[in-house]
């Protein structure tokens, strides 16, 4: 399990949030397998990118993960 923010730099932002989510689980394993050697999870998410996408959103405020990233 990758536990530690400098064993997987770019999951720093979220280890608080798996570590909460984890809870609900039994039994759970968070591993880093590169791109490299996950040929199905690289080819769903180039076709995932290459899809037109648009975000809805009805509410007086925008929240904040979108705001972040404008």
């Amino acid at each position: 399990m990758v536990s530690e923010p400098e064993e997987w730099p770019a999951f720093k932002s979220y280890l608080e949030d798996i570590k909460l989510l984890r809870r609900s689980f039994h039994n759970s394993d968070i591993i880093y397998v590169p791109r490299t050697e996950n040929l199905r999870a690289d080819s769903l998410a180039r076709c995932a990118r290459k899809q037109p996408s648009f975000v809805v959103h009805m509410d007086a405020e925008l929240p904040i993960w979108f705001t972040e990233s404008i």
